[in-house]
């Protein structure tokens, strides 16, 4: 099989094989924890309309909440975005605990070809710690490259620094790419690949689990790493024992001692307030001594080794930008008195019960409102000509039948159809198929799965919220007015690489 045929069953992977190594699974009462806590905790996220698709409460090493929202469950692999980068600063650790790089080594030891190249001096000096702690020598609102760039490396190398490294907390996912790229420069293999024998396996981590790659074929370890909740878990559950493995120290403890304290301040270049405790090696410090790994969307591990409890979240939050912050809030005032004591809780079954068909009922968020509307009738069928819109839509139709609906258009890449459900998801693949893959800057050759509901918000109102879940996660808001023979649209996003095409306004008339 031929490596682009490779990468596109690797995308299309969606479940995991049988878990190897599972964790004990217990109550909450068992390790000091309500079931009200935990339903109060739940509450206080629906009732910000928050789009979560796993949350997994851990204490003492067992399994004590495991909740899913449908389609997605203990098998499902997520995209972790960020999360990523502490996975990537792990196999670092394993370089560092095998005497193949030093912490304080210049990077530029390991690249000796781009030394040659009249390199900034800031840029030459820039050491392994540097990039790990996010003190690289640049500032840019993300990275210095671009998605369009064949060779992200050389951006690192050619970019003009805007200060000297190790001073300064400066977000930059360029320091994790080239982490990447240090760990197969030294190892000749992905981050993954190398860390699979001696880590992933020993702790059941998924062997499905894989990233999505750069343009030139490196792992993205800044952002594309798929793991299912429990591996995500297990990898928490691994960091909170510095580095070990039953009886195997795969990672120095002094590393990971160092990997998840404070080792640069970010307070200034930092806006979210629940992330300005300090940031270590690609981990983030948090309230009440903790740590974190955190991913775009509320992908989330949060550790608190005072209490010896992990909280694991999942979702597509992107379009709230108070999301994560609303998760710590319910765990700090929810889930956090109740672990300042040690000893278990009595079983209380009916709370337990409760909690348990709770769970069991969750599903994706669908957009609140009516199923039915007079104006359904009237618009059902009908084709409206669009006038010129920045989302180049030429023409729209909806067709209605039951509780679901279509909507069906033409834009600059042809005619598409989209179905919804009302008060349920219509799951689907987006009619888009150019957006990326498994490998960025590549097709995929086929839409992404979704999930798209629809409601009437007003009589004359339609709103449909399509959520992306593959390998890419995003959500597309649409609202289409209706008003005698004309339609107003609007059309919004919050995703990465893809929906561009959908955000902007239209008016047209039926024809």
């Amino acid at each position: 099989m031929n490596q682009a045929a490779n990468l596109q069953r690797t995308m299309n992977l969606r479940k995991t094989s049988e878990e190897t190594h599972p964790i004990p699974v217990t109550t909450p009462e068992a390790v000091g924890i309500p079931s009200e806590a935990v339903s109060r905790f739940l509450s206080r996220l629906e009732a910000k309309n928050l789009c979560m698709h796993s949350v997994l409460m851990l204490r003492r090493g067992e399994l004590a909440v495991e909740a899913y929202w449908r389609p997605f469950d203990e098998r499902s692999l997520h995209r972790l975005y960020s999360t990523s980068k502490s996975i990537v600063s792990v196999a670092v650790g394993m370089l560092v605990g095998e005497g193949r790089v030093k912490v304080d080594d210049p990077l530029i030891k390991y690249f000796p070809e781009r030394a040659a190249e009249n390199l900034h001096p800031f840029v030459a000096g820039a050491t392994i710690r540097d990039l790990l702690m996010m003190a690289a020598p640049h500032f840019h609102e993300a990275c210095t490259y671009k998605f369009t760039d064949p060779d992200w490396a050389e951006t690192y190398f050619k970019t003009p620094p805007t200060h000297r490294a190790g001073q300064i907390f400066s977000y930059d996912t360029t320091a994790t790419v080239m982490l990447c790229i240090l760990v197969r420069r030294v190892t000749g293999k992905e981050f993954l690949d190398y860390m699979r024998p001696r880590l992933l396996d020993p702790l059941g981590i998924s062997p499905e689990a894989w990233c999505v790659e750069t343009p030139c074929g490196h792992a993205w370890g800044g952002s594309g790493v798929l793991f299912t909740a429990r591996d995500l878990a297990k990898f928490a559950l691994f960091c909170m024992n510095r580095g070990r493995v039953g009886d195997d120290q795969v990672v120095p403890e002094s590393y990971m001692a160092d990997a998840t304290s404070r080792q640069i301040d970010n307070i200034v270049a930092n806006g979210d307030s629940e992330h300005q405790f300090g940031y270590g090696y690609q981990f983030w410090r948090t309230r009440h001594n903790g740590f974190a790994c955190r991913g775009m969307g509320s992908q989330l591990a949060v550790c608190l080794p005072d209490h010896d409890f992990v909280l694991v979240t999942l979702g597509d939050t992107q379009a709230i930008p108070s999301a994560c912050a609303a998760i710590y809030d319910a765990l700090w005032e929810e889930i956090l008195p109740h672990l300042r004591q040690q000893s278990s809780l009595p079983p209380n079954p009916g709370a337990h019960a409760a909690l348990q068909s709770r769970l069991a009922g969750q599903a994706l968020l669908t957009v609140p409102g009516a199923a039915e509307s007079p104006t359904a009738a009237r618009v059902h069928g009908r084709t409206y000509v669009m006038g010129e819109n920045a989302m180049g839509i030429r023409t729209v139709r909806f067709d209605f039948e039951g509780r679901a609906g279509k909507f069906i258009y033409e834009n600059a890449t042809g005619k598409h159809e989209l179905g919804f459900g009302f008060g349920t998801h219509h799951e689907q693949r987006f009619p888009e198929t150019h957006y990326f893959g498994a490998r960025i800057g590549t097709p995929y050759g086929q839409g992404y799965r979704c999930h798209t509901s629809g409601a009437w918000v007003l009589e004359n109102s339609l709103v449909v919220i399509c959520y992306a879940t593959d390998a890419y996660f995003g959500t597309l808001k649409m609202n289409f007015v209706f008003d005698g023979p004309d339609v107003t649209v609007l059309m919004d996003k919050n995703a990465e690489f893809f929906f561009d095409e959908y955000v902007g306004f239209a008016s047209g008339s039926w024809q």
